[in-house]
């Protein structure tokens, strides 16, 4: 896929443009050859740069999509069909399936009466669809992250998924609410649709393009094999591979993990860690992600891809200058603790961040330890060993 260093510099003087004042004819004419041939990997180069110079990607989608729609031209021509039963194409189904069931939404809306326990009913079913952001999160993007720096852009998708969700989140409490506001819900209903067809889009002539591009049959193949940690959205599961992998564990069947406290196989110590009733992830003095534990009832999605990625492309970016300030913290020996207790899908979490430091007490890293509190908030009064049933 082309990259023509001058075609970006000239296109990046367009984008500062189109990013402060209303679009402009003679703007538009200047690099209209340019606009016409601008390839996806170039259009991240694009945005990468708008990041580079201090830009938030919150800021960013405040132009985004007057810039897609005036590359979009070109870009369309980089649409295509993934290669047959991949990550890729899997993702692309996804799309399909859910633009579907959007349209089936469209009906009930042009009704004179609303249903309103049949919109909550396909609205909800919406939330299916966020597998697939998760999948793209925390499988797809660390992938790209590695190839080239500039995929780091990727934290502005990231945003989009935040914008989405949020809209259907607003859409569901307005149609549940005491009191129903039928002109605010048409507005988030038009945000939202807007946005998660933007969203498909974008994939389509901008990710996945730049995705089947840089990645290795052998990389697709193993995000392949990572996606079925998670449902598949709106689709049936795709048939499972046997996928043949170097594991550590073959490597390890007489490795001994000893201490003064005692010592267990590694198999002992794999079981050991995955029963704690806790997610936990650790981070590097480096700040990427070196281990993850996969206990029975995982809280927070994890992928194998997400290994020696920077922690701060692992969360959303309106919450990295709080991950920055607690990584801070802790090097800088002003805390050895950070805890958080949030609700989330009916259940109260606890989440805690702990400082890692070596015998001589310098800072090694960061374990984040997340554990579902709420059967624990509601004990009471106590029952000992003996009435154990």
């Amino acid at each position: 896929m082309e990259v023509n260093s001058q075609r970006i510099e000239r296109l990046a003087e367009y984008v500062e443009k189109l990013a402060s004042e209303p679009g402009n004819l003679s703007n538009y004419q200047m690099v209209e050859q340019d606009i016409l041939s601008v390839t996806p990997v170039e259009v991240f180069h694009l945005f990468y740069a708008r990041l580079t110079k201090g830009e938030k990607p919150k800021d960013v989608l405040t132009y985004l999509d007057k810039c897609i729609h005036v590359f979009y031209q070109s870009l369309k021509n980089f649409e295509k069909p993934m290669p047959e039963d991949s990550f890729l194409a899997h993702l692309q189904l996804e799309n399909q399936a859910f633009s579907q069931h959007l349209e089936s939404i469209k009906p009930e809306l042009a009704k004179k009466e609303l249903n309103l326990s049949k919109l909550i009913e396909l609205f909800d079913r919406c939330n299916l669809f966020e597998d697939h952001y998760v999948k793209k999160e925390n499988i797809l993007f660390p992938y790209l992250e590695k190839k080239q720096a500039q995929y780091d852009g990727l934290s502005i998708m990231w945003s989009l998924h935040d914008v989405t969700r949020n809209y259907l989140k607003d859409i569901m409490l307005t149609l549940k609410a005491d009191t129903f506001d039928r002109n605010k819900f048409n507005i988030l209903v038009g945000k939202y649709f807007f946005a998660a067809y933007g969203l498909i889009q974008k994939e389509e002539s901008i990710l996945f393009p730049v995705a089947l591009h840089l990645l290795s049959s052998k990389e697709l193949e193993e995000m392949r094999a990572q996606s079925f940690e998670y449902m598949f959205a709106f689709i049936e599961e795709p048939k499972r591979k046997d996928v043949t992998t170097d594991t550590f564990k073959e490597k390890s069947e007489n490795w001994v993990f000893q201490s003064e406290t005692g010592e267990l196989t590694y198999n002992q110590l794999l079981m050991f860690l995955n029963a704690l009733p806790v997610d936990c992830t650790v981070i590097d003095e480096h700040n990427k992600v070196r281990y993850f534990t996969r206990p029975k009832d995982r809280i927070f999605p994890r992928s194998t891809a997400i290994i020696g990625r920077d922690v701060r492309n692992c969360h959303p970016s309106d919450s990295v200058h709080m991950v920055d300030a607690i990584i801070e913290a802790f090097r800088n020996h002003e805390r050895e603790v950070a805890t958080f207790w949030i609700q989330m899908r009916g259940k109260k979490l606890l989440i805690q961040y702990f400082a890692l430091r070596d015998e001589f007490g310098q800072y090694k890293g960061t374990v984040e330890v997340s554990q579902d509190i709420t059967t624990i908030q509601s004990l009471e009064g106590e029952r000992r060993l003996l009435e154990w049933e």
